[in-house]
């Protein structure tokens, strides 16, 4: 097997995801799914494996739908996957036809879409998914729809009453057809940031109540150290010892993203075929990644997202995880505070509070069972520390150290 960083892999590349496919498809026989997942978890990977693992009665249809920027666009490629599922005979291409001759059409592919205006888009997603009723042999019909927060965000600006009403609409539509239809939602972007942005502007329903949410987390420390293994033999590097593929799963928070990014940067170095693969090699091509100028795994995204999340709270939080990033141990929450409040002392409680917990649901912090906090992911919080030139500080419980 080869490092191929940031590339689709095949299904049986990949590695260790078999126990969440699992839960997602015995999930979606009984409802629909909104899926987190820390960006370079390997979510989209277990999508595709979703897709190639689902029974055969099940019409699985994913596509990315982050560009998209309005509901009336997000109705046509809605009609245009469920396309190929009918026959030319079906009601439904009749349907469409229909609408094509009255309102103009649009090409998506093979397919010719009518231009659904602003008014009708509603009625377009209600009457296709009520043509599934045409399709007995199709048990589930799954849709995965990738980036859907970065869907809505780009509707809530322009429109946020047709945010609004899209989310309405989709929960209906689930409740409406609680046999067939199932959801996927899943992106990079927290949805909750775009319902909290709704509720600012008076949006007062729970849009995804209905849907369980299941967590993307890394490899465990076995698969990672497997996939970690196959790729180095795949590669052609010798390891020093038998812990050695462990060690370098483990210090990039067995993220499968990083495992490749980290064995094809190792071929890159000097006489690394020639000599056995040893920990200090190992952790010279992470420091180098983490220390790049180029920014060669995209670790700059973790200051920067800082700005559409927190909005006029991003100072605020960035003081947070500069509190939690010097820290060389877990820290109390009262603690983390605490130190930042220092730089915003007219910041109330329950403000810094729920700060904490946006934090936490953005997967900068992970909190220990007695509530002390430290940064989710070490490749993350070592970036954190060398980009904002962070000196530790002892924690409150003692050293630090």
């Amino acid at each position: 097997m080869k490092p191929n960083p940031g590339g689709i892999l095949a299904p049986n590349e990949i590695i260790g995801r078999d126990q969440v496919v699992a839960r997602l498809l015995a999930t979606l026989v009984q409802q629909s799914v909104l899926i987190t997942a820390e960006r370079r978890s390997g979510k989209t990977h277990v999508l595709e494996k979703l897709k190639s693992d689902a029974p055969g009665s099940w019409a699985v249809i994913k596509r990315d739908i982050g560009a998209i920027r309005s509901a009336a666009e997000f109705a046509q490629y809605v009609v245009a996957d469920l396309y190929p599922y009918f026959s030319p005979q079906a009601n439904f291409r009749h349907w469409l036809n229909d609408m094509a001759a009255q309102l103009g059409g649009t090409k998506i592919g093979p397919v010719a879409l009518p231009n659904f205006s602003a008014k009708d888009w509603k009625k377009t997603l209600e009457d296709a998914i009520a043509h599934l009723d045409e399709l007995p042999n199709i048990e589930k019909a799954v849709f995965l729809w990738d980036e859907i927060p970065w869907m809505l965000e780009a509707i809530t600006k322009n429109n946020p009453q047709e945010a609004m009403a899209l989310l309405d609409c989709l929960r209906a539509l689930r409740q409406t057809r609680p046999a067939k239809l199932r959801m996927v939602f899943t992106g990079s972007l927290g949805l909750h940031h775009i319902v909290r942005q709704l509720k600012d502007k008076g949006y007062n329903n729970s849009p995804v109540n209905d849907m369980l949410t299941i967590e993307i987390e890394p490899l465990s420390s076995t698969d990672a150290a497997d996939l970690a293994q196959r790729l180095c033999e795949g590669s052609g590097l010798q390891p020093a010892d038998t812990s050695t593929h462990a060690m370098l799963a483990a210090t990039v928070d067995c993220m499968p993203y990083y495992i490749h990014h980290v064995v094809s940067s190792l071929l890159k170095t000097p006489n690394v075929v020639t000599k056995p693969l040893d920990a200090s090699t190992i952790d010279a091509a992470i420091t180098q990644a983490i220390h790049s100028a180029d920014n060669l795994w995209d670790l700059q995204h973790y200051e920067e997202r800082t700005k559409p999340y927190y909005g006029t709270q991003r100072g605020e939080c960035l003081a947070l995880l500069d509190a939690v990033a010097s820290s060389h141990a877990p820290i109390p929450m009262a603690a983390v505070i605490q130190r930042a409040k220092a730089a915003y002392p007219t910041v109330i409680q329950q403000d810094w509070i729920e700060l904490t917990r946006m934090l936490e649901r953005d997967h900068y912090f992970k909190r220990t069972p007695t509530g002390e906090v430290s940064f989710k992911f070490t490749v993350v919080k070592r970036w954190w520390i060398w980009h904002r030139n962070l000196a530790p500080v002892a924690n409150a419980m003692g050293s630090g150290k």
